[in-house]
């Protein structure tokens, strides 16, 4: 399905309602990014690392289901650690993030749109298809440079030529914010906008 400019405005103006009551830290520029660079990837396999209640990962959705077509792969461990358990509001039992995140997608009717990885990302990785190719790889997991690095690593050999990866967090984390600093050459630099920097594999 391809969509006028207009039908993309209006799409999003309703993404951006529909994940209000949804529990995160993504922008207005931030769905943007997320939904128009799904609907250009040349492949409609796409991976999120991190994906919390499903805030983004409901941007990530809407586009796959208005292309008509691929699946959202959303992996994250939805484990409650000491320090998560700190943030959060009030105490949350082993698996309650986790089903927060499949109640988020089933209100909204997107969970026919993805496939939740409850694993670790490099073990996740591991066990991925060689042949499934990804169209856009979104990495919004744990921020210190290691993490991001070896999210980078092990997931872009599967990136589609043509495809895009957005990293969440540059400037604002000097994790990512370094590593999109050393990246291959054959990965273009798209734009820095919304707290995501873009690039496209070449």
């Amino acid at each position: 399905m391809n969509l006028t400019e207009d039908q993309i405005v209006f799409r999003l103006n309703e993404i951006k309602q529909l994940i209000t009551p949804i529990d995160g830290w993504l922008s207005d520029e931030g769905v943007e990014n997320l939904y128009r660079y799904t609907l250009l990837a040349p492949v409609s396999n796409v991976v999120e690392i991190g994906s919390w209640k499903g805030r983004s990962t409901s941007c990530l959705a809407s586009a796959i289901k208005d292309r008509n077509g691929g699946r959202v792969y959303a992996v994250d461990k939805w484990k409650i650690t000491p320090e998560l358990q700190s943030y959060l509001k009030g105490y949350y039992a082993e698996d309650q993030l986790y089903d927060e995140f499949i109640d988020n997608m089933t209100k909204l009717n997107f969970i026919d749109y993805i496939e939740p990885i409850r694993q670790d990302s490099i073990e996740a990785s591991r066990r991925w298809p060689l042949t499934r190719k990804i169209g856009l790889l979104y990495i919004d997991a744990a921020h210190d440079y290691l993490s991001v690095k070896q999210d980078f690593e092990f997931w872009s050999p599967f990136v589609a030529s043509g495809g895009f990866i957005i990293f969440d967090d540059v400037p604002s984390w000097p994790g990512p914010t370094t590593l999109i600093g050393e990246l291959p050459k054959w990965y273009k630099q798209i734009d820095i906008r919304g707290s995501h920097a873009i690039f496209q594999k070449l």
